[in-house]
């Protein structure tokens, strides 16, 4: 891998577990990036596909990646993908925030919020 830009998925499926560790990173986050950079190498994950998916179908192919959860997929949704109607419910703090703010019942499910 090379200093001062990222790394590509196939230079990331090449790193070994070891000198992922060695730039911080936990044995899962490694897996999970290793499956991550497996997916895109393979075309299991076309971003450029997720672009043209709707969300819920957008989300379903994220959340196949190891360690990729509804929140995650969700924030990529927003921020990469800028899905103006997505809303991400499970994360914990927005969710006692907006029961704060609503005056609902805590927990409030994620219906509601």
């Amino acid at each position: 891998m090379h200093r001062g830009r990222l790394p590509t998925p196939a230079e990331l499926l090449a790193a070994d577990t070891e000198t992922l560790r060695g730039i911080g990173l936990s044995r899962a986050k490694s897996a999970y990036l290793h499956d991550l950079a497996a997916r895109l190498v393979d075309g299991r994950l076309d971003l450029e596909a997720l672009r043209t998916l709707d969300d819920e179908a957008a989300r379903a192919a994220l959340v196949r990646v190891k360690g990729v959860g509804r929140f995650t997929a969700d924030g990529v949704l927003m921020l990469a993908l800028r899905r103006p109607d997505v809303w991400p419910a499970a994360d914990l703090a927005l969710r006692r925030a907006v029961e704060r703010v609503w005056g609902l019942e805590a927990p409030a499910a994620l219906a509601e919020v």
